[in-house]
């Protein structure tokens, strides 16, 4: 009874709405709500008068209340300056939603993202550090104070896109925008916010210039001497020419490589199997092992045991017992071997483009360097995968050999007599 006669009791009053003011009349029970004569926004109580709720009072066949938000998620302020934003989102669209978010700025919702990234799984340590670094250092220093009603082409160009651009390259910046639509992707997936203010926006709206993937810097009349030149540093430099072989044979990625166990390479049954933790695609991936890749690395473990090393890794840590190379460790290995002019990744292009002069089918070359297939690929390939794999790498091993990698399986490190001459791999044994 008691309830029944507080909502009778309860009044409608006009005031100026302000925190200030809601809290005041929080105390007195006998107000239901408060209406602002300046807006079509009505705030209503709820029964522990802590909290309340926003509803815009719309008219068409009578009044229509739709709830706004909830306060004090939503602070008074927050409701009134975003009330225009809704006003004009609903003449464009009348049945666009009403609801006005909690979060204020792109700020908030960067900052959210960013905790998130912390803590998913499902993304490498190198796709959440690159992601969190561009929030760090780009995105929020650019839009942290910007209202989420604020944001859109103009804005961006204006605060992001256009000054990134002049000390860095599109690719970059295309990369940065990229982290942002996820972020207010997930947003919105999850309800955080309303509307996607990022929805539609795309790089070609800040820029026309086609952006192209790097050039190889590898091509296959340079493996001649690349193989004899790691041939003569594999004494003094194992563990540098061993990571570059392993990702030259396999095409395999650096990460994936420089975490690889002893215990994954099975050298009597040919195979070295590459756990979902280590892959970027969060797949197992197995790859054969010839009997020229199985040389090398016999090659290799011997040299680790003469020099004292038993444990669970090809290329452990230098600074780190029991762990393996780091990544920043890894890179200076290639920093070294490339000395700024090929990177570890023109090894996998290297690798890619050797396979196509091959005339290797490109469903096999997405299987060996573990891209994702359609379920109807592999369907196709569920029974003669690893077969069709071993055949190609057969081929390839047989052609690295010709340019010289038989050297590097020789135990006693002898060196060829001639140095052998480049051969395309279009025309091998065609």
């Amino acid at each position: 009874m008691r309830g029944i006669e507080a909502r009778i009791m309860a009044r409608t009053i006009n005031v100026q709405l302000t925190d200030t003011v809601i809290k005041r009349y929080a105390a007195d029970r006998t107000v239901g709500e408060l209406k602002d004569p300046r807006h079509p926004l009505r705030f209503r109580y709820r029964n522990d008068r802590s909290k309340g709720s926003w509803h815009l009072v719309r008219f068409s066949k009578g009044a229509k209340w739709e709830k706004a938000g909830n306060w004090p998620d939503v602070p008074a302020r927050v409701m009134l300056d975003a009330l225009p934003v809704v006003q004009a989102r609903l003449l464009a669209d009348p049945s666009a939603p009403v609801v006005v978010d909690a979060w204020q700025c792109v700020g908030d919702v960067l900052t959210w993202y960013r905790e998130r990234l912390a803590t998913d799984s499902h993304l490498s340590k190198e796709r959440k550090g690159s992601s969190r670094s561009l929030i760090k250092r780009h995105l929020l220093p650019a839009l942290a104070d910007l209202p989420l009603n604020q944001l859109g082409p103009d804005t961006l160009d204006e605060r992001l896109i256009w000054p990134m651009q002049r000390d860095h390259s599109l690719t970059y910046v295309r990369s940065a925008l990229g982290v942002l639509k996820v972020a207010f992707g997930f947003a919105l997936a999850l309800k955080k916010i309303t509307v996607d203010p990022m929805d539609g926006v795309s790089f070609s709206n800040f820029s026309k210039a086609k952006i192209k993937p790097k050039g190889a810097r590898l091509r296959h009349v340079a493996v001649v001497d690349l193989l004899a030149e790691w041939a003569d540093l594999f004494p003094t430099r194992p563990v540098d020419i061993a990571l570059a072989m392993l990702m030259l044979i396999h095409g395999t990625r650096i990460t994936e490589t420089r975490l690889a166990k002893w215990k994954n390479i099975h050298l009597d049954a040919g195979e070295w199997f590459i756990p979902a933790t280590d892959t970027k695609s969060k797949r197992d991936h197995v790859l054969p092992l010839t009997s020229a890749a199985v040389a090398f690395l016999e090659r290799y473990k011997e040299d680790q045991k003469e020099r004292g090393y038993d444990g669970a890794y090809l290329f452990p840590s230098s600074s780190r017992s029991g762990r393996p190379l780091s990544r920043s460790q890894a890179f200076k290995i290639f920093t070294r071997l490339g000395a700024g002019e090929w990177s570890s990744h023109d090894l996998r292009k290297l690798a890619r483009t050797c396979w196509a002069k091959f005339r290797i089918d490109s469903l096999v070359v997405k299987l060996l360097l573990n891209h994702s297939l359609t379920d109807l690929e592999a369907t196709y390939f569920q029974d003669r995968g690893e077969d069709i794999k071993r055949d190609a790498l057969e081929r390839w091993h047989d052609w690295l050999n010709a340019q010289g990698f038989d050297a590097l399986q020789d135990k006693t490190g002898a060196r060829r007599a001639v140095k052998p001459a480049a051969v395309d791999p279009a025309g091998w044994l065609a």
